[in-house]
């Protein structure tokens, strides 16, 4: 478990800009991503949608049907 959370921490955007896929980012309106942040995901790679949901960091758990609509929108708009 320690493990896998150290691997969240770092500099990630080689990784996040390896591909020009479409992608969807799904934010919870209480989560532990900062609007800053998820303004500058969104910029640094085209293709990318931002979500915002209510809830914290867990939606499937606490947004589920919200979540499976937003990824079905998503997916529809390809």
């Amino acid at each position: 478990m320690y493990d896998s959370e150290e691997l969240v921490h770092g500099d990630h955007w080689v990784d996040w800009t390896a591909t020009t896929c479409p992608a969807l980012l799904v934010l919870g309106s209480e989560g532990v991503i900062p609007a800053e942040q998820a303004e500058r995901i969104v910029a640094r790679r085209p293709g990318t949608v931002a979500v915002e949901l209510a809830g914290d960091h867990l939606l499937p758990i606490s947004a589920a049907g919200e979540l499976a609509a937003a990824v079905k929108e998503f997916l529809a708009a390809l």
